[in-house]
């Protein structure tokens, strides 16, 4: 693992632990035991690192989504384990991670929130639509509206006003939207798995 590579994890690992804003450039070259001259010869400020963290972890996503898919007895199993992995995840960033990001990094928030919603839309038409071929999921659904549906409820987690932090927790919020929504696109067979899988 080269140094770049090595400053990425660890930044991310004391972002979604700490939020953004409280950990320097100082906290991380002290952390990995390098010089803070370091960490600016390969990123030129907390942007450029914090763009390239979240580049890092929808990377990891992806990696896992193909394990995921590849590892499941059906769309169901798939979808489920998303969410439990997702549920799992999210309970372990702090709420001042996305606080953060969006007051003080509004630019690489906005801009690779875009990008990885274009990436959730593509796989969740992809479930969807193997989960129609499986017959787990409702034939009579159209995939591209129950997509962009899916995909604007998750924007919902991030309004604090509507959910404020002290009150819900993102993973709970998550888990509420998720379960509901695949629950009311499965098909009879679909429900038996959904019932029968632990969280």
């Amino acid at each position: 693992m080269d140094t770049k590579e090595r400053i990425i994890i660890e930044s991310l690992k004391l972002f979604m632990r700490f939020g953004i804003r409280s950990i320097t450039m100082d906290t991380i070259a002290e952390s990995l035991g390098i010089s803070k001259r370091t960490v600016y010869e390969l990123f030129k400020n907390k942007d450029e690192l914090l763009e390239s963290c979240i580049v890092s972890r929808m990377i990891e996503e992806e990696k896992n989504n193909a394990e995921i898919m590849k590892n499941s007895a059906n769309i169901i199993e798939a979808f489920l384990t998303h969410i439990k992995r997702s549920i799992n995840l999210m309970s372990s960033i702090s709420p001042m991670f996305f606080h953060d990001a969006r007051k003080y990094h509004p630019e690489v928030f906005r801009c690779k929130g875009k990008e990885r919603e274009e990436k959730d839309y593509d796989m969740i038409v992809e479930y969807i639509n193997t989960g129609k071929q499986e017959g787990f999921i409702r034939q009579e659904i159209n995939v591209d509206i129950i997509a962009k549906l899916m995909k604007e409820q998750f924007k919902i987690i991030g309004n604090d006003e509507l959910f404020p932090p002290d009150h819900y927790s993102k993973s709970e919020i998550f888990e509420n939207i998720a379960i509901n929504f695949i629950r009311g696109i499965a098909t009879d067979e679909g429900l038996k798995i959904i019932n029968k899988f632990e969280f």
